[in-house]
């Protein structure tokens, strides 16, 4: 069962530990700043970088990945680093004997990293390789494209990737001004999970940091506000041309501000489960795919921040009228399925089940931690986590449900070209 009690660590760092007794421990840094303060200190897809650079060589690991996550995967562990809006990670799940190294080898990827010429040089060949795979799918694109039109002129109006463009803009003095502006241990949170001592993580995490910055920036421990998003655009359908063959459909409908509390966002975990719980087996899946055979995977969509939000539905396809499958996404949400006592009682026991059947895995504890922090902004016990889910009632989702009209939504269909040579 997930519990994480909050140790105080080194500098006012929370530490957020849990007693797994495995053989392996897991470490998970999060750094709260994200795409979102690109443009408050250079261009966008700036704190990408941060993903990608470290571990091309520190100060106390030169040797670039052979020196830092190479360290971890050689005992049988993993290790990765991702970038969000709001924050970037570091994590390493490795066995219990090495699990002091991995915290040193990610703490100074976080608080020394080089950013020498020729790194920065190699590693920009390998960003605009990840740009273009992204750009290469008709989802990738499209989830590349959607903040722009959805949050034009805000802060989170960006993809985390950046451009081809901004990419060749940046140089290292712009990288190191950026790391000097945006990391600092009062933007730190860590998670760490394994069979350990209290004592022995505070101690080793107070060793591991001497290095990190005490440079006076704002504290942000959890997702920081960025300001009201734009007003939603709804009632419209907009189409953006692509040149894949297959279009990426979403219809979305907005979650205020107001909405985006903890309490809050369970209601939209729920009605997530409520849309598609049962796999194949699902309204979702049975209306699209089963019944109208539009898209082979229709999903649930949905980004949630601490200025607000949306959720939706998405499908790829090759359906030559994609306007179908928004028509078929309004049939799923006014189906009575959603509706009946029936489907709620089977998705209930697809949350119950969720729980039930959780293996003791201490990165999958801190994984699912961190998510907690980073979309919810505080952290909950297995147990709260179980009782506010199972406390959303039938009536709450289907008096909602009831509740959409067209005028509330935003259909954005980037629309492939089935003659297209791409």
């Amino acid at each position: 069962m997930i519990d994480f009690q909050i140790l105080n660590g080194p500098g006012g760092i929370p530490i957020y530990f849990q007693h797994v007794p495995v053989k392996s421990v897991s470490v998970y840094w999060l750094v709260f700043v994200g795409s979102a303060d690109d443009e408050s200190v250079g261009n966008h897809g700036i704190y990408h970088w941060f993903e990608h650079i470290p571990s091309r060589g520190t100060v106390k690991y030169p040797g670039g990945y052979r020196d830092t996550e190479a360290r971890l995967v050689r005992h049988g562990g993993s290790a990765g680093a991702e970038t969000d809006y709001t924050h970037t990670a570091y994590y390493a799940d490795v066995p219990r004997r090495v699990w002091t190294s991995a915290l040193d080898i990610l703490t100074d990827m976080i608080a020394q990293p080089l950013l020498r010429p020729g790194d920065i040089e190699a590693e920009r060949e390998i960003i605009g390789q990840e740009i273009d795979e992204w750009q290469s799918s008709p989802y990738g694109e499209a989830l590349c494209t959607l903040p722009h039109l959805i949050w034009p002129g805000h802060p989170l109006g960006h993809d985390q990737l950046g451009s081809p463009e901004t990419l060749m803009s940046m140089t290292p003095d712009m990288l190191r001004v950026a790391h000097e502006k945006g990391y600092a241990r009062s933007r730190c949170v860590l998670f760490v999970a394994g069979d350990l001592e209290p004592s022995e993580v505070v101690d080793a995490v107070g060793k591991a940091t001497e290095n990190l910055s005490a440079a006076p920036l704002p504290e942000r421990r959890k997702p920081a506000n960025y300001g009201e998003v734009p007003a939603w655009q709804g009632g419209r359908t907009t189409i953006h041309p692509t040149r894949h063959d297959d279009s990426a459909i979403f219809l979305l409908f907005p979650i205020e501000k107001a909405k985006t509390t903890a309490t809050e966002i369970v209601f939209w975990d729920c009605l997530e489960y409520l849309i598609t719980a049962g796999d194949l087996g699902s309204p979702l899946d049975r209306f699209v795919r089963e019944d109208s055979r539009l898209a082979y995977s229709p999903d649930f969509a949905s980004c949630i921040t601490m200025d607000g939000g949306y959720w939706g539905l998405q499908a790829q396809s090759n359906c030559k009228d994609p306007q179908q499958i928004i028509d078929c996404f309004w049939d799923v949400l006014k189906s009575e399925d959603l509706r009946s006592p029936e489907w709620f009682e089977f998705v209930r026991d697809t949350i119950r089940g969720e729980f039930d059947m959780q293996i003791p895995n201490p990165g999958d504890f801190t994984e699912e931690a961190a998510e907690q922090l980073t979309g919810y902004g505080e952290v909950w016990s297995e147990e709260v986590e179980r009782e506010r889910m199972l406390s959303v009632t039938r009536d709450d989702l289907s008096d909602y449900l009831q509740s959409l009209t067209r005028d509330q939504s935003h259909a954005i269909i980037f629309q492939g070209d089935r003659n297209s040579p791409a």
